[in-house]
């Protein structure tokens, strides 16, 4: 089972990843974070075991966070590759994505990316919030 969203900021990405790692752990998958400028895309990847309660759970919380998303060719392509096991910087670069997390639900590599990104910057712009 597969949900694709983005989200407005980096809060709410973190918001959205604190409750799979909280709620969520023993049905997620795999959970990829891929930060576009100006909004964040998580795709989440669920056990095919899950009970529906948790699932409406799972999905109330995605949709008032964020919009479903619906990825251009270089995105799809790029979740393709994750898939076959190709590494996550050959990806990066075949396809001009910045991959922030790939795997497990981290909320911490989100603030981590946030923050060199933003001193490489010099300022926070409102997508980085």
């Amino acid at each position: 089972m597969e949900f694709l969203y983005c989200f407005a900021n980096a809060s709410l990405t973190q918001r959205v990843l604190d409750y799979l790692l909280r709620k969520m752990r023993p049905y997620v998958d795999c959970v990829t974070v891929i930060f576009l400028n100006d909004r964040w895309v998580i795709r989440l990847t669920l056990d095919l075991d899950v009970e529906a309660e948790h699932f409406n759970d799972c999905w109330a919380v995605l949709s008032e966070h964020g919009i479903p998303y619906h990825p251009p060719t270089a995105i799809t392509l790029a979740f393709k590759d994750l898939d076959k096991g190709c590494g996550l910087t050959q990806v990066m670069n075949r396809h001009h994505v910045a991959i922030v997390s790939h795997g497990a639900p981290t909320p911490d590599e989100v603030g981590c990316f946030q923050e060199q990104f933003v001193s490489g910057l010099g300022y926070c712009p409102q997508s980085l919030v």
